[in-house]
């Protein structure tokens, strides 16, 4: 639950937060201003050398902590001034992110730039009438200097508890889930250790605000916790405009023109590798196809000339559908109903192994249907030879897509890669 006054608060769950919260509270780091809604090669270009300057690195001064304060209502410290803490953590998205020992919690130590520091255990259910009980108790001790709101947190802690009384298990897969309390003022954060006290959790980013100096924290870690990676994430706060690249020692900073410079590189040698795919399957399916008139004459080209072309529309079809993830996973503006409904037709595997398929007999049909076939060449139109033949025409997509991998790349553009985040 947000502390903080003077904005209008939502509850959502599962991919949001279960809480409410105020959006100008949270500056989300924002994307690159680039056009993701559509990949075109054509108005791809190379940037500018100014635009891929080395970016920067995590601050490797982390502050450890060197007294423990205590925090919580009628433990408060009195040589410090309270301030109420909203942390919001962003669970991954991939496949087993969540923290997967449902019965334990989180370990959160706060820590600021004197060596101060506030450890909190943030409970792995979130039940609304708890969660309204402890706004009560903060605004029984917290004041106006505090910066606490508590007309409207109760007003919404109630309103909460009315829509829905279920407890909710938090850190699942891709949930942001807040959790609030009152503790000592400890200024601009310097570092922040978070832990699962059993099993693994995987946390993309934890934001820290403080309602007395409305100073936001942000952190990015992106590593797995616990019993799958690393025991405890110790981490640096990060600016709230940065563009985090990786994860733990090797992880960067970069500004957004550095970002955007980098997505340009990153989709100009997509784009170049595209056509090399293309070309190196075109040229198989062409040599394939002489060596094959020259063998056995057209009988034989026949099947893997048809083979082949169906790899060109395969492979091509799996070039759109990672141009449509790509759009979708960074934009939200909709193409046109017509466009929309092919992108999703083609990005279904089943229907691309269909359209082979259809392919296929549409080949063995023509065949068929041609005067120059005789009832035993219909025959051996079905024999397994050619059906191989066939298959082995497709499988040139396959052979171009190694082959094209496993060509080293010129010292030059090692070079370049090279600086792009170094």
């Amino acid at each position: 639950m947000s502390f903080l006054p003077g904005l209008r608060s939502s509850t959502v769950f599962h991919g949001q937060s279960e809480l409410p919260y105020t959006g100008q509270a949270w500056p989300r780091p924002a994307l690159p201003r680039v056009s993701h809604s559509a990949v075109r090669c054509s108005d791809t270009t190379a940037p500018q050398p100014a635009d891929t300057r080395k970016p920067s690195e995590f601050r490797r001064g982390l502050v450890i902590p060197t007294k423990l304060l205590s925090s919580g209502v009628g433990s408060l410290d009195s040589c410090k001034e309270h301030t109420v803490y909203s942390l919001r953590f962003r669970t991954g998205y991939g496949r087993g992110s969540g923290l997967d020992a449902f019965d334990t919690g989180i370990q959160v130590c706060l820590v600021g730039e004197d060596g101060h520091a506030v450890l909190r255990r943030i409970q792995p259910l979130y039940d609304p009438v708890v969660a309204e009980q402890e706004a009560l108790e903060i605004c029984k001790v917290a004041d106006r200097e505090a910066g606490v709101d508590c007309k409207r947190i109760l007003k919404a802690a109630a309103s909460s508890r009315s829509t829905s009384a279920a407890v909710k298990q938090r850190f699942r897969e891709g949930s942001i889930d807040e959790v609030s309390f009152l503790g000592p003022d400890l200024g601009p954060l310097a570092s922040l250790m978070v832990a699962p006290e059993e099993g693994s959790w995987r946390v993309d980013e934890v934001t820290v605000s403080s309602s007395r100096s409305r100073h936001t924290d942000r952190f990015v870690a992106r590593d797995a916790l616990g019993s799958s990676g690393q025991s405890m994430g110790f981490l640096a706060p990060v600016p709230q405009d940065a563009v985090v690249y990786g994860s733990g020692e090797s992880a960067v900073i970069l500004t957004r023109e550095q970002a955007a410079a980098l997505h340009a590189v990153g989709m100009l040698d997509y784009c170049q590798l595209k056509d090399r795919i293309l070309i190196a399957t075109a040229a198989l399916v062409a040599g394939g196809g002489s060596l094959c008139f020259a063998m056995g004459g057209w009988e034989a080209t026949e099947p893997f000339l048809m083979g082949g072309f169906a790899a060109l529309l395969y492979q091509r079809m799996l070039q759109a559908n990672v141009d449509a993830l790509s759009a979708s996973q960074y934009s939200r503006v909709q193409l046109p109903g017509a466009a929309r409904a092919l992108q999703k037709v083609i990005g279904n595997p089943s229907v691309r192994l269909g359209a082979v398929a259809a392919l296929a007999l549409v080949a063995v049909w023509g065949y068929q249907a041609s005067g120059s076939a005789s009832g035993a060449d219909l025959t051996n139109a079905l024999e397994m030879r050619q059906v191989l033949t066939g298959v082995l025409g497709f499988m040139t997509y396959k052979m171009a897509l190694l082959g094209v991998a496993a060509v080293p790349s010129s010292p030059a553009q090692r070079a370049t890669e090279g600086n792009r985040l170094t």
